[in-house]
């Protein structure tokens, strides 16, 4: 069973002057989390870690940095702070937001999220070297290196007209009947057994998912069709309908803020294959999460995870939990790299503007902490 679970990379991480509150958000964040193993280590481990975060807003804080950067000569050693560090240090911003903390962690890993001071004093977009420590002098003052942001348009569909709709219709009248196109019967539904009758073959109704402008009627099925002949369940051929009618395109209702988890795990082994489904699961079913934050936590194909949201809503394994309405229906975007870091006027004014959805898991950690 083990060996079917996806691989994880672990990074040992080693706190230094964090208080007890902020390190139970980061370890609950980090339970949350699977695509990267975050392990928590101690100075009396003995044990490397890769990333060490030292509190910046403490009077100790830039000794306590020099210190820890002596200390871990092969560590990135992070400045943890709600404003930027005096010097030039990997800089993590506070507060702590669910919805960015593991692309700012990644970057940092990654060698980049370097606050640089310089001297002229301004702010400005600068490259930084790849390296761990740059040679750039401590006594200037700061500008950022960070990923730009930049934004996906994605298509939408609504899965209630074409093919897809007809059968999505007729499973919900519960009477068994035929689905025709034009003058030849392609589907057989029979809701109380839940079975199918395909009389086409794959390619072709796979065409004709992909087309919306069909001349479609609906019949009572005559006694030439036994249920016996029936050849699919239900599930599985919405699921496979699903997939095709997506295409690559978000189902409607679904926008990017749109909060869904994963009531239960689909039986893969019974459903038409779609890569990347087996870590899609594990993941959605135990985490609440938007289509803007998995695809942060988890930056797969975005046409794989379009196609595994829509076969997964359109069959109820994936419930919606929070609708957050949006301004435009159609295209949507999703931001796919983390923005600049903002000031904190700026910051302060993009969080009180966030949609409610975006600040969903923080809200509950601090439910949780008391806080």
């Amino acid at each position: 069973m083990n060996q079917d679970l996806p691989q994880v990379k672990t990074v040992k991480l080693l706190f230094i002057d964090i208080d007890e509150q902020q390190q139970a958000m980061f370890k609950m964040a980090f339970k949350m989390h699977s695509t990267t193993n975050y392990q928590v280590v101690d100075t009396a481990s003995g044990q490397q870690p890769e990333l060490v975060i030292v509190d910046g807003d403490k009077p100790s804080s830039l000794a306590a940095w020099q210190s820890a950067r002596a200390n871990y000569p092969n560590s990135i050693i992070i400045y943890f702070s709600k404003n930027p560090p005096p010097i030039t240090a990997p800089y993590l911003a506070k507060p702590i937001k669910f919805d960015t903390l593991f692309v700012n962690l990644r970057n940092l890993l990654q060698g980049n999220g370097v606050w640089v001071v310089q001297q002229n004093s301004s702010l400005s977009q600068a490259p930084v070297s790849g390296s761990r420590h740059t040679g750039v002098s401590d006594n200037v003052a700061p500008s950022h290196h960070a990923v730009k942001a930049s934004e996906i348009s994605i298509p939408r569909f609504d899965p209630n007209v074409g093919l897809l709709g007809a059968f999505r219709k007729v499973v919900a009248q519960q009477k068994d009947t035929a689905i025709w196109v034009d003058d030849k019967q392609v589907l057989a539904i029979f809701p109380a057994i839940q079975r199918v009758w395909v009389s086409v073959d794959s390619a072709q109704l796979q065409q004709l998912c992909r087309q919306e402008d069909l001349n479609i009627s609906l019949k009572s099925i005559d006694d030439t069709v036994s249920q016996e002949r029936a050849n699919a369940t239900i599930t599985s051929t919405l699921w496979q309908m699903a997939l095709w009618t997506a295409h690559g395109r978000l189902v409607q209702p679904i926008n990017p803020n749109t909060v869904f988890r994963l009531q239960n795990w689909p039986n893969l082994t019974r459903l038409a294959p779609l890569p990347e489904s087996m870590r899609l699961s594990a993941f959605l079913v135990k985490t609440p999460v938007n289509l803007n934050m998995l695809y942060k936590m988890m930056p797969l194909d975005m046409s794989d995870i379009l196609n595994y949201l829509a076969a997964t809503y359109l069959t109820d394994y994936l419930e919606i939990t929070q609708q957050v309405q949006e301004t435009v229906a159609q295209p949507a975007t999703v931001r796919v790299d983390e923005s600049k870091p903002q000031s904190k006027p700026q910051a302060e004014q993009a969080e009180t503007s966030r949609p409610q959805s975006g600040g969903l898991l923080s809200r509950l950690m601090k439910k949780l902490l008391n806080k």
